[in-house]
């Protein structure tokens, strides 16, 4: 390990979250087993989960906590790891699957069939997301100062930092480094960026990013050393887009050196709904999520 240990600062995304205490306890042991899937040693492992930090911003966007029990029975039969790989990439790439992502995709290209043909969870999503970017009392500059706070404590420790950005907490994330490195000039970096089921994809929300109507030279964050981003089978939040070709323009300014994205990553959480792809656990447990921190975090 390094001299220090890293910094994991893991936003999570839109809707109200269990306690912040309690999911990042069960987000621990996720991550625990996918550094061990890996090929992680169980002290890598250990080592990695104490470095992990949750920013809890949903309550005071939301005003509550979930009830996480209801998560509980999946992250223990994600834990088990006994589910077949077969059947799941096979549910995952299921004609209703991709109808959904094909409604998503053409709901984000043209907004007004949203309201005509979106179902009630799209509705939802889009009058939350309305709410972080009309920012109304202030909450979602309280989220990204929650996030801030975080980076610029573990830049002042001299860590490695790894800013983690699920689902639409992948925006807040963005949009703090945006505002730290053009809005407040902060040259300080994070080390790796990484993105897990994020709608920045989505027209609709990059339209509305931090910087997005500056012109070309301070419309991107300059502070991310290292952008990976991963989409799992069958994920319809990131409409099956690169974010390599999204953010193309910053790679040809020379602000991140390259986005790699992997689109191709299996999530296994069963929820009480059945498979839900998009869901935080599954990520973390993924080998391909344990295999980055390895890399990244695990050497002399």
């Amino acid at each position: 390990m390094t001299e220090k240990p890293p910094a994991i600062i893991f936003v999570p995304g839109i809707r109200p979250k269990p306690d912040a205490e309690l999911h990042a306890a069960q987000l621990r042991r996720c991550l625990s087993a996918g550094v061990q899937r890996a090929g992680g040693s169980a002290a890598a492992a250990e080592s990695l989960a104490a470095a992990f930090n949750l920013i809890g911003w949903s309550r005071g966007f939301y005003g509550g906590h979930s009830d996480i029990s209801i998560d509980l029975p999946g992250i223990e039969r994600l834990l088990a790891g006994q589910d077949s790989v077969a059947m799941d990439i096979r549910e995952a790439r299921s004609i209703e699957r991709r109808v959904t992502s094909v409604m998503y995709a053409l709901s984000d290209r043209f907004p007004i069939l949203s309201n005509l043909f979106g179902t009630r969870r799209m509705q939802s999503r889009v009058a939350e997301m309305h709410e972080y970017f009309s920012d109304d009392g202030g909450k979602a500059s309280i989220a990204r100062q929650m996030v801030a706070d975080a980076l610029q404590e573990a830049w002042a420790n001299g860590q490695q930092v790894l800013l983690i950005g699920h689902s639409f907490g992948s925006v807040i994330a963005y949009d703090t480094l945006w505002e730290l490195c053009r809005a407040h000039k902060i040259p300080d970096k994070v080390d790796l960026f990484l993105t897990m089921g994020s709608p920045l994809t989505m027209g609709y929300i990059r339209q509305r990013l931090k910087g997005a109507e500056r012109p070309v030279a301070e419309r991107y964050p300059a502070n991310i050393s290292r952008w990976v981003n991963l989409a799992a089978i069958g994920e319809v939040t990131a409409l099956g887009r690169k974010l390599s070709d999204c953010f193309a323009e910053m790679i040809e300014l020379g602000l991140v050196p390259s986005i790699e994205d992997n689109l191709e990553l299996l999530n296994q959480f069963h929820g009480p709904d059945g498979l839900n792809v998009h869901k935080c656990y599954g990520y973390f447990a993924s080998p391909l999520v344990g295999e980055l921190l390895l890399e990244r975090f695990d050497g002399e």
